[in-house]
């Protein structure tokens, strides 16, 4: 009897954690930059600007209690890379790098009570996977960097507004901030030893259901 009735908990404990979760599309208009750190051999690089780029994908809330749930999704992630090489006696280079990532989140969104009525606020931090699909030049030809690796990750950290408009369906808004850990480069012409790291700021509005 025992084991009964712990299997019918168990099972209405996962059947209403379920219907608590939800699915839905974010849209992300974002700033793309990167971090440089290296000065090789008299030869300065530095970051030379940043890129607007469009974040987008389904996103999964997965109900843990009331005020937290574990959020993640798959999303199209392309980003900017830029250069300035200088070197003395030689003319400045600058050069740019199209990457596209495809993203995996792994985070934890906490809201609050209602503030208004329908209305919450959410804070959300974790961490980033990102396997990277397509790296191209803005020229035709790489000048410096030859090779960018296969994956990239990084740490999320946002805030923003969700508003009930029907018994499922949410509307969300908000800014993030994504901050990358690793060198994305894994070769360069003449061997220099650069570091690039990537970052994102942006803002996502997005509907769940």
């Amino acid at each position: 009897m025992r084991k009964l009735l712990f299997l019918l908990f168990t099972l209405l404990a996962l059947q209403t954690a379920h219907a608590q979760s939800k699915v839905g599309i974010k849209f992300s208009p974002t700033l793309s930059t990167n971090r440089i750190n290296d000065v090789s051999n008299g030869v300065s690089y530095s970051s030379n600007g940043v890129g607007g780029r469009f974040i987008f994908g389904p996103v999964v809330d997965l109900f843990i209690t009331e005020n937290y749930y574990f959020s993640t999704g798959l999303l199209y992630v392309p980003k900017r890379v830029g250069i300035t090489i200088t070197e003395p006696g030689s003319p400045t280079i600058e050069e740019a790098y199209r990457l596209q990532y495809l993203q995996i989140p792994a985070t934890l969104k906490l809201f609050t009570n209602e503030l208004a009525l329908d209305t919450r606020v959410y804070f959300q931090l974790g961490g980033l996977f990102e396997l990277k699909i397509s790296d191209k030049p803005s020229e035709e030809t790489y000048v410096n960097v030859e090779g960018f690796r296969l994956f990239d990750l990084g740490v999320h950290l946002g805030t923003g507004v969700e508003y009930r408009v029907g018994y499922n369906t949410l509307l969300f808004g908000g800014l993030y901030y994504n901050r990358g850990l690793i060198n994305v480069v894994t070769k360069t012409i003449g061997n220099a030893d650069i570091n690039i790291k990537n970052d994102l700021l942006g803002l996502e509005l997005g509907v769940k259901f």
